[in-house]
């Protein structure tokens, strides 16, 4: 399928610790070249149609406009395949000839009737605005088609996606260590001609969610269910068959299943319980649920009884077993008549038709430094300072093998991707596009190999220095965080303490993403690491009301408002200076998929 890919945006040191070893990893650019571009033509192979390879051939178009003939990105040669007949990875119209998404392009395509759930403030063009686009304020939560509008509008101009090969199916992809070149297998479904081609660099930009993640123990444990069972990349526009009227489970309390849940409500069913395993979701940061129709369980299910019923029992992480194990000191929940299973359980990647060495690794285990230890925060007096797990899973901001974008074993193979949790997907692809068409003309030369995994190392460990940025990542840290007392400060939005690390994270983040601006030249200015110019303040402002929203919601007004209907005061263009307007009514009484049908 088609989606798009980031470079693992990496990010930086808060400034209490930062150094001039600090300045040295997080300058790489300025490091000596292990891979400069080649001085004469060469070719690309671009895999995937989505927003971040659109938002490179965008990039690409402009400067070769601006550099002229000459110009270093005149000899870029680029072939884009995309297996769809149209560009927009997941966001894509389903097909009016393939409705049942019986194509494996279409297969992980979004809903028809989805809205976004990141403010566009946060996903907006420098170049094409949302004003320039609709020509009016316009709501700071918008609807999918729109989205896909936007983004195509945006990329498109100038021709820029007029060379596109739609239709082609990439088979394979080879590397030979001899010659340094990638062999690319493709067939056109047109004709139904296979042909091979050989380029000199390969950018994968055909998406994370190639296929739906299903985890064993839960499957095994739904044999003995009676009822319908779907994956959240499977509530297509069916879905109110599956939902009305009806008691539904969803599994993992993520950002699919918060918009499933409010979805479900929507389209008339009866009771949503939603199963938090860890209560890091965006459901478990919701204090309350319109009409009092979603109720969530802190703890997975582990039984099915009588065919429809469900045990569900909180869980803790065993460091000693390196695994979860049900806390026998909360008491199972029971949930009966459940008549829908949505297993909202993540995403696998569709990486198969790439040879293994050329292949990130997605769950990207890595350890900490000996001696690394967590400055003092908010949190310390209460949980202490436990040592990181031997074991770490991936960050928010960056995957340990791929640094900005390249492979760090081959960095000839590149990767326009998202990173785990990104600050906006249509900035950060778009950011990240820029640095690798840096990387290919010349413009920021490739670090070596040793200080690539430094940099990663290095940005990891300041991750880690992020309460809930760790809390993704270490184990060990999460289980001491599990065991704060029920009212703890940092559940109350309102405590200053709690506030501060709500912002930790979002600080970070723009920190991180300024800093690559400035380095790949991209004509945004969010000011750089050490201090975020007032367009970065404000983005940061931005992403902590949209993470409030959901914390925040009064009492009285519980029963119909969602985060999608917070005060729109909170949203601001930093390009343009236009706040979002409101919905034009009750977020859970709209019906449109367009802003345009909803007039």
């Amino acid at each position: 399928p088609l989606l798009l890919l980031l470079p693992d945006l990496t990010n930086s040191p808060p400034p209490s610790s930062f150094s001039s070893a600090a300045t040295m990893v997080f300058g790489l650019g300025k490091s000596k070249s292990s891979g400069a571009a080649p001085a004469g033509p060469f070719d690309v192979a671009l895999i995937g149609c989505g927003p971040g390879a659109m938002s490179f051939l965008h990039a690409l178009s402009n400067l070769r406009k601006e550099q002229g003939a000459d110009g270093q990105a005149s000899k870029i040669n680029v072939t884009c395949f995309e297996r769809a007949a149209s560009a927009g990875g997941i966001w894509r119209d389903v097909p009016e000839d393939d409705p049942k998404r019986t194509k494996p392009e279409n297969a992980p395509l979004i809903y028809d009737d989805m809205w976004a759930n990141t403010p566009k403030e946060v996903m907006e063009y420098h170049d094409y605005t949302f004003e320039d686009h609709f020509k009016k304020a316009t709501p700071a939560f918008l609807p999918r088609k729109d989205l896909l509008d936007y983004v195509i509008a945006r990329n498109s101009v100038d021709g820029a996606l007029d060379g596109v090969k739609y239709s082609h199916t990439v088979l394979s992809v080879t590397y030979d260590e001899g010659s340094g070149k990638f062999t690319v297998e493709v067939r056109d479904d047109t004709s139904g001609q296979t042909s091979t081609a050989t380029y000199d660099k390969c950018i994968w930009a055909a998406g994370l969610h190639g296929a739906p993640e299903k985890p064993d123990d839960i499957m095994s444990m739904l044999e003995d269910y009676e009822g319908k069972v779907l994956h959240s990349m499977e509530a297509t526009e069916d879905f109110q068959e599956h939902v009305k009227g009806k008691k539904v489970m969803l599994v993992g309390d993520s950002s699919s299943a918060e918009d499933l849940a409010l979805r479900a409500v929507k389209l008339g069913a009866k009771h949503v319980y939603i199963c938090a395993r860890s209560g890091d979701g965006d459901c478990s940061d919701t204090k309350s649920w319109p009409s009092d129709k979603i109720t969530v369980i802190y703890g997975p299910p582990y039984k099915v009884v009588k065919g429809t019923t469900f045990k569900c029992q909180a869980v803790y992480w065993s460091e000693r077993r390196q695994r979860w194990r049900k806390d026998d000191e909360e008491e199972p929940v029971k949930v009966k008549d459940i008549s829908t299973v949505v297993l909202c359980t993540g995403y696998l990647s569709n990486l198969d038709i790439i040879e293994d060495d050329l292949q990130y690794d997605d769950e990207g285990e890595w350890e900490a430094s000996k001696g690394w230890t967590m400055e003092n925060n908010a949190l310390t007096i209460s949980v202490g300072n436990p040592s990181p797990s031997k074991k770490l899973d991936v960050g928010a901001t960056c995957y340990p093998d791929v640094h900005r974008g390249l492979l760090i074993d081959n960095p000839s193979m590149m990767y326009i991707m998202e990173s785990f949790d990104p600050v906006s997907s249509f900035l950060d692809l778009d950011v990240n596009a820029h640095m690798l068409l840096s990387f290919l003309t010349g413009a920021t030369e490739i670090p070596k190999e040793k200080d690539m995994h430094k940099a990663n190392q290095k940005q990891l460990e300041e991750e880690m220095q992020i309460p809930w940025l760790r809390l993704s990542i270490d184990a060990a840290y999460r289980a001491e965080v599990d065991e704060l007392p029920d009212g703890h400060w940092s559940e109350n939005a309102e405590d200053e303490r709690a506030i501060i690390l709500n912002q930790m994270p979002a600080d970070f983040m723009v920190r991180r993403l300024a800093r690559d601006m400035k380095e790949c030249k991209y004509p945004v200015d969010l000011g750089d690491w050490k201090k975020l110019s007032k367009k970065g303040e404000a983005f940061v402002k931005m992403l902590v009301a949209s993470g409030s929203a959901r914390s925040r919601i009064p009492k009285d007004e519980s029963s119909w408002m969602t985060f999608r209907d917070v005060d729109p005061s909170h949203f601001v263009s930093i390009h343009t200076g236009i706040p979002a307007c409101a919905l034009p009514g009750h977020f859970m009484d709209i019906k449109g998929k367009t802003l345009a049908a909803l007039e």
